[in-house]
This record gives C-alpha cells, structure tokens and sequence, in this order.
C-alpha cells in the first residue's frame, strides 16, 4: 500500500467517523406515520425480523395498519427507525367491587437500521409517543421485550407472568372425542359463528380470576383468528355436551386453546379454569396426537395456562403513560391520602408532587403545585420509601397538608408495586395492588 493509499484510508475512516459524531449530534425529528410514510414500515419490519412471513406481513397490513399508530425516524426518504402502538382495551379491577375498560397501547415492531443504533433514536420515539399518550389520559402502556434490559431504562417493569410447559400428545386417529376424567370431551377448531360464545366464555373465566387483562370482544376474535390461519395454526375448543346432550357444536366450552403451526405446533395460550386442567390437558394430548398431519409429536410447547406448568415466564412489560390516570385505577379498603413525589426521567410532565385520595370505591389524584422550595427534600428520603412528617414539621413539607404520609418514587418502582411486580413498601400497602394480570398477547 502506497503512502497515498494509507492516507486515503485514513481520511476515509476520519470522514466515517465524523459522520457518526453527526448521527449521534442530530436532532432526529419523530413524525407520526401516515399514509404511504406508514406503507414505509413494512419494508423496514422485513429488513430486521426476518422470521415473520410473508402470509404474517399480509395479515398485519390488513388488520393492524388501518387501527394503530406508528411513529418513526427518516433518515431523507428512508424509514431507519420505528415504533407501532396496536391498540388495547384492558380490564382492571380498581376496586373489590367494580372492573373498568382503559385504553391502552402495545408497543410492538419496534426497529432501528443496524447502523443507525446506539444514537438514541429510540428514546426519542418512545418520549414523542408517550408524551402524546400521556396527553390523552392513557394510563399505561405494555409491551413483549427482546430483552428486558433494553427497556428498563425507560421505566418499564415486568408485570405478567406466562405459565409454560409441554404437553406429551397421545391416543391414535378417532381417539380425539373420548372419556376424559370419567366425563367425554370433545377438541375441535373454532370458527366464526363461535364467537359470540368465545366473547361470553373469556369475559367469564378472565373476570373470575384475574385482576388484570385484554378485553376481548367480537373484533379481538376475529383478529385472532385471522393472525393464527396466518401462521398455519387456528382456535381449538375443548368442549363437553350440555346436560340435554346437545351435539358438539352446541357443547358447553371448558377451554379455548389458540396455536400456530404443525411443523412445530406451538400451543399460544389454554385458557380455561383450572379445575378443568386435567380433562383438558388429556383431551389436548389426544387431539395433538391425531389430529395433526406428519408424525407425532414427542412434545407440544405450550404457554399462557391459567395453572402451573412446570416454568413461570416474564413476559410482558408496561410502563405508566399518564401519571394522575394511573393512580386513579386503584382504591384502599381504608379512607386514605399519599403525598406521592414522582420523578420521571422520560416524561418531566409527570413529574411531581400529587395528593393521592383514596377509598374502597376508587380514588382521585391531583398535582399540587407549590413553591420548589415547599416539596419533599429529595435528599432526606430513600426512592420507594415512606416518611410521616413530624407534628412539629421539620421542613420537609413547609406548607404543604401535615400527617399524611409520603412517598418518594420513580414510575417504574410505582408500576410494578402495584401490578404485582414487587410487594408495596411504606404507605403503598394500603393501595389495592392489582395481583392477577394475563395480558397473552403477541401482536
């Protein structure tokens, strides 16, 4: 190589390198994706999760598209980073007596160019779409991580936890309609005249025994079911014969049971109760067993039983959107106000000091606004931590209502106290935590 030659490629790297100082400096505008800007997706999804197929891609570009928002980064006329927000209604026992519908938003698809990470472009994405988030009175936000450690910077905590196993398949072809447990079953696929009786069934067994968890109606089943035909799968209903005998259409439904594929088959979710574990785990082996084409099986995975499997998988995490709507989700056995300073690094608009009333009912919350000088000393109490101000006062809380108890947190030590990440400490153990969450969603 020639000194001509080395200087070149110095002056090569030199200008490289410059260009990424450039990245790293610019200020990358995040628009909201419309229109043929939101057609731009598709090719950047196909660029980083070369899993999905082609048959998955089409589902998702019908479906999903024409309801979600995305929000992404151009680098000229090339999307080079994205985030889609699919929407959710979730379910949430505020109170012992009561369940509310929220809106919510699944984070999903979220993808950078290979050269174009590390330079910050997702935190900008996530801060330009949550603050609108927040603007609409959402109260949180969920999403599946790659990796938890992605997230966790930006205050999301795990919340839901996948009961996951395997089923050993059995029986021979004909075996699938058999007694199980002394009382005969039936497993067959679902198609859309049963929706209306899967709306009744999930609400029913949900409301039963979770406290958390995605509302599903007649356009959730539908999506579903068109998902699953996507990725080679379908809905089976395990199912038992009325007491007149019906025919096995119109048996009653003990579990509904979504997988994908054959080659293979993947069990999504069992939803059931779980005193009917063991007629539907037999009656699944035997389906597993028969059913499908090619040899059998040695082992089904399945995941999202509402029992123990053998494993607890995190899996889902959620992060608050809007600070005042998320504190209003919950409720007390006992009349109670918090002085509740949050800190939030990603959202400042949620930062600050909020008066939390709360009773068995539900609660209300309201920013206080005080002299800087008048707030919680943030140096005299531990994050997480609770303080009683002394009678006398001693500065803390000049000004402010004296004997209410304090606490000084972050949203994410916030979220995951009370949903059932972590137990409460201090003054949130009088909150009515949320314990039971089932949000097994993939897209």
């Amino acid at each position: 190589m020639t000194g001509n030659d080395r200087r070149g490629q110095r002056a090569g790297k030199a200008a490289k390198e410059e260009d990424r100082r450039d990245m790293r400096r610019k200020p990358w505008q995040v628009r909201l994706l419309t229109g043929a800007k939101k057609a731009a997706c598709r090719e950047l999804w196909e660029e980083i999760f070369t899993e999905d197929s082609e048959r998955f891609l089409d589902y998702y570009g019908r479906w999903k598209y024409p309801e979600n928002e995305c929000f992404g980064i151009f680098d000229g006329g090339r999307l080079v980073s994205m985030a889609q927000f699919n929407p959710y209604e979730i379910r949430i026992r505020g109170s012992a007596s009561s369940v509310r519908t929220v809106k919510s938003h699944y984070i999903v698809a979220v993808a950078t160019g290979e050269e174009y990470r590390h330079k910050g472009m997702m935190a900008a994405i996530l801060r330009e779409s949550l603050g609108r988030m927040r603007e609409e009175g959402m109260p949180f936000v969920f999403l599946m991580p790659a990796a938890e450690a992605i997230y966790r910077p930006f205050g999301f905590r795990y919340f839901y936890e996948s009961n996951t196993g395997t089923l050993a398949p059995c029986g021979a072809a004909g075996e699938a309609d058999r007694e199980a447990g002394g009382e005969k079953t039936a497993v067959r696929p679902a198609v859309s005249a049963d929706i209306p009786g899967l709306v009744t069934f999930s609400e029913e067994i949900l409301q039963e025994l979770f406290d958390c968890y995605t509302k599903r109606d007649r356009h959730y089943y539908e999506m579903l079911l068109a998902e699953l035909a996507s990725e080679d799968g379908g809905l089976l209903l395990v199912t038992e014969p009325g007491p007149d005998g019906e025919k096995e259409a119109d048996g009653r439904i003990l579990a509904a049971v979504p997988y994908w594929g054959t080659d293979p088959a993947e069990i999504r979710e069992i939803l059931c109760r779980p005193r009917e574990k063991e007629r539907v785990l037999l009656a699944l082996g035997r389906w597993f067993g028969s059913v499908l084409p090619g040899e059998r099986p040695e082992r089904v995975s399945a995941a999202g039983a509402p029992f123990p499997m053998g494993e607890r998988k995190p899996v889902i995490m959620g992060r608050i959107a809007d600070a005042v709507s998320f504190l209003e989700l919950f409720s007390a056995e006992q009349e109670t106000e918090i002085l509740l300073e949050l800190a939030d690094d990603l959202l400042e608009e949620n930062s600050g000091l909020y008066l939390w009333s709360l009773s068995r009912e539900g609660s209300r919350a309201r920013r206080l606004s005080l002299p800087q000088g008048e707030i919680l000393r943030a140096a005299e109490v531990r994050p997480g931590e609770a303080v009683r101000e002394p009678a006398g006062g001693d500065g803390r809380m000049a000004g402010a209502p004296s004997g209410r108890e304090m606490v000084r947190t972050t949203p994410a030590e916030l979220f995951s106290c009370l949903m059932g990440g972590r137990e409460p400490e201090g003054a949130l153990r009088k909150v009515r935590a949320c314990r039971r969450s089932y949000i097994n969603e993939i897209v």
